[in-house]
């Protein structure tokens, strides 16, 4: 159980920063995965994705919070966002664009403590539901996502998508 973080939203271009960090590892893992990239490449590749396919995580219908540790540290972020119905879901729903917490966080309760935030964004909004998706092979939010009580409602390749149902 989470004794010690907060969630917060953003306070200074720090945050945007951190939050910059976060989504470029995010998708580091994701789509570089174990290959033997060099990190000039990578940020290269990532800022041409982000180029071709613009979204502003600070921008209407859309939510950035940060998860601070003790010390005023930030110890992760959750990007959310109202989406319009795709691929399996046939309504609109809040979706979790991105989670990624710092290796030295993973495990504390952060997660979960996002995950409760992100039901009260969404419900605040009158979603029934949050959807997000996840790579096949990561493992421990899979798991995260599950035991929050999220569903496996599609796959595609390496991707999992996942449902909540808040109604």
């Amino acid at each position: 159980m989470n004794q010690v973080f907060k969630v917060r939203e953003r306070e200074s271009r720090d945050d945007e920063s951190f939050f910059e960090e976060m989504d470029y590892r995010s998708w580091r893992i994701e789509f570089i995965r174990d290959r033997d990239v060099p990190e000039e490449e990578a940020r290269a590749t990532w800022r041409k994705f982000k180029a071709e396919t613009p979204l502003d995580p600070f921008g209407p219908g859309h939510q950035v919070y940060f998860a601070e540790a003790p010390g005023g540290f930030t110890a992760g972020v959750i990007w959310l966002a109202e989406h319009e119905p795709f691929y399996v879901f046939s309504e609109r729903l809040a979706w979790v664009y991105n989670l990624h917490i710092l290796p030295k966080y993973r495990g504390m309760g952060v997660g979960r403590l996002f995950l409760r935030e992100a039901d009260g964004w969404a419900a605040g909004r009158g979603f029934a539901s949050i959807g997000l998706h996840v790579a096949d092979f990561n493992e421990p939010a899979r798991h995260l996502y599950e035991s929050a009580g999220y569903r496996l409602v599609g796959s595609h390749d390496w991707s999992r998508f996942y449902e909540k149902k808040l109604c």
